[in-house]
């Protein structure tokens, strides 16, 4: 099997690879604004072939970092169908079980995932009283489908919430908040995607086009 090096450190520090990564694809949908309206999506294109070439990526941003030279720069793209292909072929069998599926849309300036969660298996970590409210109501599996924006500067990037469509409906900003943090804990290792975290690699920035990712190191 292909080595599952860490896309995921290109959304947060100190992640373990696989599990981080997918933490980060799903939370980066929660941390969103989603239109009242959304056309059908279609079923993202995977391929092994794909999937492939967004690992060999990876390990080049790896081997980049490595170089003796911090002054020097790279640029590389990731697109749609290589992250989802790598999603769905490399990291799908370290899921947690919460998550069964995940599909990840690059716009221009904008983050778009549509995910699938049961919140049987899911639960909370928190000690408030809205997610322990939700975890008590809710049961099954629920469909998020969101777009929002990965905010990168000077090698820290977090991802900012404006709102989330849960199921058709909306939900108050504070709860998703704690939804997304509550997920982000379920991780190994625990993380919270809306607070600021060194990018590793000399990774300097990461921008959202049409149908792809630029990762600036």
């Amino acid at each position: 099997m292909r080595g599952r090096r860490s896309l995921s450190r290109i959304y947060c520090t100190n992640s373990r690879r696989a599990s981080a990564f997918l933490s980060a694809a799903l939370l980066a949908a929660w941390c969103s604004l989603a239109p009242t309206t959304r056309a059908e999506t279609p079923a993202p294109a995977i391929s092994k072939a794909a999937a492939e070439r967004c690992d060999t990526k990876l390990k080049a941003l790896e081997k980049f970092a490595e170089l003796p030279n911090p002054s020097r720069k790279q640029t590389t793209r990731f697109m749609e169908d290589e992250v989802n292909s790598y999603l769905a072929l490399d990291l799908s069998p370290g899921f947690h079980p919460c998550l069964k599926s995940l599909q990840m849309i690059f716009e221009e300036g904008n983050l778009r995932a549509m995910a699938s969660i049961d919140f049987d298996k899911l639960g909370t970590v928190s000690t408030k009283i809205m997610p322990k409210l939700l975890s008590a109501l809710l049961s099954g599996t629920h469909t998020l489908d969101a777009r929002g924006q990965l905010l990168s500067r000077n090698g820290k990037a977090n991802f900012r919430l404006d709102q989330a469509r849960f199921d058709n409906s909306n939900l108050p900003k504070s709860l998703v908040e704690e939804i997304i943090t509550a997920v982000g804990k379920r991780q190994n290792p625990p993380f919270d995607p809306l607070q600021p975290s060194d990018l590793p690699y000399r990774i300097e920035e990461v921008d959202v086009h049409q149908g792809y990712i630029t990762v600036y190191q």
